[in-house]
């Protein structure tokens, strides 16, 4: 499975960039930036398509994750989007079919949400050749609470990678998160310090992210 972040904080040469998170995974798409013409940019000159997805994972309902949503429906009608609770009648207004995520569970086959931690956020695991691949929004409820529920969720011990926002975490997340995963990609909002300690203390799990990484799993 291809990984590509259509977009991350952190800007790279011949893509559009904003404060935003949005990443590809095979034919699922992880939150949606703030921006569809970010979206729709980045996707073109990455060469992957928003047509056709398999369906849609929404992390949380905070504007830079949905902003491109709108866009993401026009391309899909009907595209099931599993979302926490909140957001479901304006997830309806765009198109969607919106499936509340409650509790963890299997949600596709061979993909497992955490449920939303705290009525919040949720994060989601899916299994590939590799292994379990976590991918988290902004983490606001822990990166690593949501990788444990993830990880409980799908049966695994250990993840192989977890990429995605962690919320400036106090460190000792991030000490918890090692434990749970054998590479650790911090992006969107991690923060300098978190990506700084990732990289000083548990280099041999660092993963870079910015807009256009792609990562093979």
């Amino acid at each position: 499975m291809k990984l590509v972040v259509l977009n991350d904080n952190v800007p790279s040469k011949g893509l559009k960039n904003d404060w935003g998170w949005s990443i590809l995974a095979g034919k699922i798409l992880f939150d949606a930036d703030t921006n569809p013409l970010v979206l729709a940019y980045n996707s073109k000159v990455l060469g992957v398509e928003l047509k056709g997805l398999k369906f849609a994972v929404l992390s949380h309902w905070h504007y830079d994750h949905y902003g491109g949503l709108p866009y993401v429906a026009e391309l899909n009608p009907g595209l099931k989007l599993y979302a926490p609770l909140e957001g479901m009648p304006m997830a309806m207004r765009w198109g969607f079919n919106p499936v509340p995520v409650m509790s963890p569970g299997e949600i596709d086959k061979r993909v497992y949400t955490s449920g939303a931690l705290d009525n919040f956020e949720h994060a989601i695991g899916i299994e590939t050749s590799s292994g379990l691949v976590v991918i988290v929004g902004c983490s606001h409820p822990g990166v690593d609470r949501l990788s444990r529920a993830v990880l409980e969720a799908s049966g695994y011990e250990r993840a192989y990678l977890v990429i995605g926002g962690f919320h400036s975490p106090p460190l000792w997340r991030i000490d918890n998160l090692a434990e749970m995963t054998e590479l650790i990609a911090p992006a969107h909002c991690s923060g300098d310090m978190a990506k700084e300690y990732v990289k000083r203390k548990y280099k041999e799990k660092f993963v870079s992210v910015r807009t256009g990484t792609i990562i093979e799993v």
